[in-house]
């Protein structure tokens, strides 16, 4: 949805739905859309810019990072951000950005496209390692079985080769290189 800057008035309340689809990019592959991405924003405008607020929901697909398995994920979001019309600035070689400047987003030529900006908020909403359940029990890390479906009959405690080489290394090291044995320690007054 795009909007003419100089046609908002006092205010505006926006309600729609954007296919998130024609949005996705290559590096936007750990998740598909399950649903368009509703949005109701009121639109305020200011002296060279207007001020977003709303809320935007849609649901995900996503997978889940400890067994794997597709699950519905819905995202339910309120935005809140500043659209200032950028202007003729000088441009220098470096330039430090306060923590309010970061929430700040700039249009130019009269026109403001929202799309963009709800899908964005959409990928800010997504979890870094997302998980179809807190209590998720992930793969099984000798047979590859969902312990979340079927119980294996793996040993967990499986000794491995690099098992083995750190504990004759820890051992070797003793008291002087993280021993979890308690050590006794004195300190003698001067």
């Amino acid at each position: 949805m795009v909007i003419k800057f100089l046609e908002i008035e006092d205010g505006a309340v926006l309600k729609g739905e954007i296919d998130g689809l024609q949005y996705k990019t290559a590096g936007d592959e750990d998740f598909s859309f399950l649903s368009p991405i509703m949005y109701e924003l009121r639109v305020k405008r200011f002296e060279d810019g207007v001020q977003l607020k709303g809320t935007i929901a849609c649901d995900l697909s996503l997978l889940c990072s400890r067994c794997l398995d597709d699950f519905k994920y819905p995202v339910r979001s309120y935005m809140d951000i500043d659209i200032t019309q950028k202007s003729v600035m000088h441009v220098e070689d470096e330039v430090e950005l306060k923590g309010e400047e970061l929430d700040v987003y700039f249009f130019e030529n009269n026109e403001i496209d929202l799309n963009p900006l709800v899908y964005e908020e959409v990928l800010l909403n997504i979890p870094m390692k997302p998980l179809c359940m807190e209590e998720c029990k992930g793969l099984c890390g000798l047979c590859g079985k969902n312990r979340n479906h079927e119980i294996c009959s793996c040993n967990e405690k499986q000794e491995t080769p690099f098992g083995e080489k750190l504990k004759s290394f820890l051992a070797l090291q003793g008291d002087s290189y993280g021993s979890s044995k308690k050590k006794n320690v004195s300190v003698k007054k001067g």
